[in-house]
C-alpha cells in the first residue's frame, strides 16, 4: 500500500510541475524539423498524428531498457497491439520485451497496458486510471521515468493509446529514450474512416487492404470501407467480376478478421442504382436497364438482383453500416421508369427505390443503410420518404472556405450524416495536395460544428492510374481533422507526418509535399492531370517558348528538391511498421518523375524544333543538327520506356494484374509516337542530302512558333 501511495504522489507532483495544455494549431517546433533535446521540448514539438487534445510535458525521460515487460488486458486487440509494441521495441531500440496478460476488466473497464523495465518489481496503474473520461474512445497515456501506462474505459481507447505510445517510440525517440508526458485525448467525431475505390480498374491485393486497416488504427480511425460496383467474385453472377481483378469472399473475410484486431470495422459497399454500366453491359442483364448507366427501379427483377449481390457481401462485413451509394443517376425517367417518373416525379421514384433497398438490408441482413446524398438533396420534398435511420453521406471535393451549403439540406431533418471530403487523387499524377487539404479541413470543421456523426474521406480511381500509396498523405490529414475537429494547422501536420509515417528524423516528407504543391501550380502542369501526361505536343500547349521553358525549368527545379527530401525520408525509414513500408515513397517519386518528365520533354521538344529550323540557315551543319534533334527525342522516348517498367513494378507490388496491360498500353502509344517522329527525322536527313530541302516542320510535329 505504501508503494501505491508513493507512486500516486510522485505522478501527481510531476503533473503539477509541468501542466501545459496543448493547442493543436499552435507550433513551437524548431526550424530544423528535428526534435529538441529533453528538457527543451514543448508540447507541439512532439510528432504525433492525430495530435492529442491535451498534452503535458513532464520532467525527465523514460529510458527503454534492454529488457522490458508489457502487461496488458487480455483481449484480441490487446494481444495484437502488444505484439506490435514488442516488434517496435525490438526493431527500433533492440529492446527485448515479454508480455504478461491480466484478466480483462469487467463492467466496462478500465482497460490498461503498462510498459516497464523488467527490474521494476511492481507497477501501480491506479493513478493513470483515476478520473478517466467516459467519452467514447478516450484514453490516457502517462509516461514517467519508470514506466509508461495507458488506460481507457474502452477497448478502442486502449488501442488508440497504444498507437500513441507506438508513435512516441517510433517518431519521438532520442537515444533510446522517450519524453515523459501526460496525454488525455478523445475524438471530435464518433466515426472516422476512409474509402478505397477498388472498382475502377485498380484492384488492390489483400496485403494492401490489410495495410490500410492497420493504417486506419494507427491514425485512430475506426472504420475502413471500399467502393464497389462489379469487381467482386460473385458466385451467383460470376460473369461480373474480372478474373484477376475481383475481391473474393475469402479475401473480404480475411480483411474483416484482420481489421478487427485493430478495432477497425469494415463497412460493406455495393453500388445499387447508378454507375451500373459495368454490370448492365452484360447481355443477360439488359432487361434491368433504365439506361446503360442506371438500374430500372420499376422492375421487380432489379431487387432480386440486388439481393443476390448483397447476400454475398453484407453477411461478411463487420460494421452495422452498409453503403448502397445510389449517386449520379442521371437519365432516371428516360427508360422503362418514364411513366412512373411522369406520375410521381423523379424524387419520389428515387425515394421509393431507397426505401425498398433499405428494408431489404435491414430486414434480411441487419444492416443500417448509408447513401450518397447528392440526388435526394435535389428533391427535398421526397426526402422524408426515406427511412429516418438512413445515414446521409454528404460529399463535396472542391476547396472552399465553407461547406455550410452542402450540409444545410440535411440539418434538422432527423437524419444522421457523415461529411465526405476527398484526397483529390482521381485523374492525377499525384493528388492535388493543396486542394485536398483545404477541402478536408474546412468540410470536416463545418461537419463537427453542425453535428455530423462522422467523416468518410474518399479516394477515387476514375482513370485507373493512381496508386493507393499516393493517398496516405490525404488519408492521414483526414484522420487528423476528424479527431481534432480541424484545429490543427497544415504546417504543424507537415512537420510531423514524415516522422509518424516513416520514422524520419526531421520533416523531409512534409517539405517534399510543400515543394510538390508549388510545382503543381506551375501553368505548364495543367492541374497535373493524367490526361496532361498523355498529351504528346507539350510545347504547343503554351503560346510562348520563353514561358514554356521558364515554367518547365521551375517544375524541374521544384521536383528535384522534393525528390531529395523524399529520398532522405526513405533512407531514414524505420522498419517494423505494419501499416506502411519504405517502398511507399517510391510511389511518390514515380509521380514526381512523371511531373518532371512533362517539363523535361517540353524543353527538349523545343530544342529539337530549334535544331530542325536551324538547318535551313546552316545547311552545312544539317547532319549534325538533325542527328542532335533525333537523339534529343530518343532520350525522351527512353524515359517513357523506363517509366512504363516502373509502372508495372509498382502496380504489381500493390495491386492485382487486371487492367495493368491497358495502362501500360498508354505508354506504348506514346513510345510509338516518338518512334515515328524519330523515323521521320531520319527520312528528312536523307531527303536533305539529295534535294537540299526539308519537309515542312508541321508535318513532323516540330512547328514550334514563338509568340512575343
Amino acid at each position: 500500500m505504501r508503494n501505491v501511495f508513493k507512486t500516486w504522489v510522485m505522478m501527481s507532483m510531476l503533473l503539477a510541475c509541468s501542466c501545459i495544455i496543448c493547442i493543436p494549431g499552435q507550433s513551437f517546433a524548431s526550424d530544423t524539423g528535428m526534435l529538441p533535446p529533453f528538457g527543451q521540448m514543448k508540447p507541439n514539438d512532439l510528432r504525433l498524428i492525430p495530435f492529442p487534445k491535451t498534452m503535458n510535458i513532464l520532467p525527465g525521460k523514460f529510458a527503454l531498457a534492454k529488457k522490458m515487460t508489457i502487461t496488458v488486458s487480455d483481449f484480441e486487440s490487446g494481444r495484437q497491439l502488444a505484439a506490435r509494441l514488442v516488434n517496435d521495441l525490438s526493431t527500433i531500440t533492440k529492446t527485448k520485451c515479454k508480455v504478461k496478460y491480466m484478466p480483462s476488466p469487467i463492467n466496462g473497464g478500465p482497460w490498461t497496458l503498462t510498459l516497464s523495465a523488467a527490474s521494476v518489481s511492481s507497477v501501480d496503474t491506479r493513478s493513470a486510471c483515476y478520473n478517466l473520461s467516459d467519452k467514447t474512445e478516450s484514453y490516457r497515456v502517462i509516461v514517467n521515468n519508470r514506466l509508461a501506462v495507458i488506460a481507457s474505459s474502452s477497448k478502442q481507447g486502449l488501442v488508440y493509446g497504444t498507437q500513441t505510445l507506438r508513435q512516441l517510440i517510433r517518431a519521438n525517440n532520442l537515444d533510446g529514450c522517450i519524453p515523459c508526458v501526460r496525454i488525455d485525448d478523445w475524438p471530435s467525431l464518433e466515426y472516422r474512416g476512409f474509402q478505397d475505390d477498388i472498382t475502377r480498374g485498380i484492384s488492390p491485393r489483400l496485403d494492401t487492404l490489410k495495410s490500410e486497416a492497420a493504417m486506419s488504427s494507427y491514425m485512430k480511425m475506426n472504420f475502413l470501407t471500399y467502393y464497389m460496383e462489379y469487381q467482386y467474385a460473385f458466385s451467383k453472377h460470376p460473369q461480373l467480376g474480372p478474373k484477376d481483378g475481383s475481391l473474393t469472399p475469402a479475401e473480404l473475410t480475411a480483411l474483416v478478421k484482420y481489421a478487427k484486431q485493430y478495432e477497425v470495422d469494415i463497412i460493406g459497399c455495393q453500388q445499387s442504382f447508378g454507375h451500373f454500366n459495368g454490370i448492365l453491359c452484360h447481355g443477360e442483364l439488359k432487361d434491368l436497364r433504365e439506361t446503360t448507366w442506371v438500374l430500372d427501379p420499376t422492375n421487380e427483377k432489379s431487387y432480386q438482383f440486388l439481393d443476390d449481390l448483397y447476400s454475398e457481401v453484407a453477411p461478411l462485413t463487420s460494421s452495422k453500416f452498409f453503403n448502397v451509394c445510389c449517386d449520379e443517376v442521371e437519365g432516371l425517367g428516360t427508360g422503362p421508369a418514364k411513366s412512373a417518373v411522369a406520375k410521381y416525379g423523379v424524387g419520389d421514384v428515387y425515394a421509393g427505390h431507397m426505401k425498398r433497398i433499405h428494408d431489404l438490408l435491414q430486414d434480411k441482413y441487419g444492416k443500417r443503410m448509408m447513401m450518397w446524398g447528392d440526388i435526394i438533396r435535389q428533391h427535398p420534398k421526397s426526402l422524408n420518404k426515406i427511412p429516418k435511420d438512413t445515414v446521409m453521406l454528404v460529399w463535396a471535393y472542391y476547396p472552399d472556405d465553407s461547406f455550410e451549403d452542402e450540409i444545410a439540406p440535411f440539418l434538422g431533418t432527423g437524419y444522421d450524416f457523415f461529411v465526405c471530403p476527398g484526397v483529390n487523387c482521381w485523374g492525377r499524377l499525384l493528388p492535388d495536395f493543396d486542394g485536398a487539404n483545404i477541402n478536408i479541413q474546412n468540410f470536416v470543421r463545418d461537419g463537427v460544428k453542425r453535428g455530423a456523426k462522422g467523416m468518410l474521406n474518399t479516394t477515387w480511381d476514375d482513370t485507373n492510374e493512381n496508386f493507393d500509396a499516393f493517398n496516405v498523405y490525404g488519408v492521414a490529414w483526414g484522420a487528423e481533422c476528424a479527431w481534432n475537429g480541424s484545429t490543427t494547422s497544415i504546417d504543424d501536420f507537415n512537420r510531423r507526418i514524415g516522422a509518424v509515417l516513416y520514422g524520419e528524423k526531421a520533416d523531409h516528407f512534409g517539405q517534399a509535399i510543400e515543394l510538390l504543391i508549388k510545382a503543381q501550380r506551375e501553368p505548364i502542369m495543367s492541374c497535373m492531370s493524367d490526361s496532361r501526361f498523355w498529351k504528346f505536343d507539350d510545347a504547343h500547349l503554351t503560346s510562348s517558348m520563353k514561358d514554356t521553358i521558364k515554367h518547365a525549368n521551375a517544375v524541374i527545379n521544384l521536383v528535384n528538391q522534393a525528390e531529395k527530401h523524399l529520398k532522405i525520408a526513405k533512407a531514414e525509414f524505420v522498419s517494423s511498421a505494419d501499416y506502411i513500408s519504405a517502398d511507399n515513397i517510391d510511389y511518390f517519386l514515380f509521380g514526381a518523375d512523371r511531373m518532371k518528365l512533362i517539363a523535361d520533354r517540353s524543353i527538349r521538344f523545343i530544342d529539337a524544333a530549334k535544331d530542325y529550323a536551324a538547318v535551313q540557315e546552316q545547311p552545312a551543319q544539317a547532319s549534325k543538327l538533325l542527328d542532335r534533334a533525333s537523339k534529343t527525342l530518343l532520350s525522351i522516348r527512353e524515359k517513357h520506356v523506363s517509366m512504363q517498367k516502373r509502372c508495372r513494378k509498382l502496380w504489381t507490388a500493390e495491386n492485382k494484374t487486371d487492367n495493368l496491360d491497358n495502362v501500360a498500353a498508354r505508354y506504348d502509344v506514346h513510345i510509338k509516337k516518338y518512334d515515328k517522329i524519330i523515323a521521320d527525322l531520319d527520312d528528312a536527313r536523307n531527303a536533305f542530302e539529295t534535294t537540299n530541302k526539308l519537309p515542312d516542320a508541321k508535318a513532323l510535329g516540330l512547328d514550334i512558333t514563338d509568340t512575343p
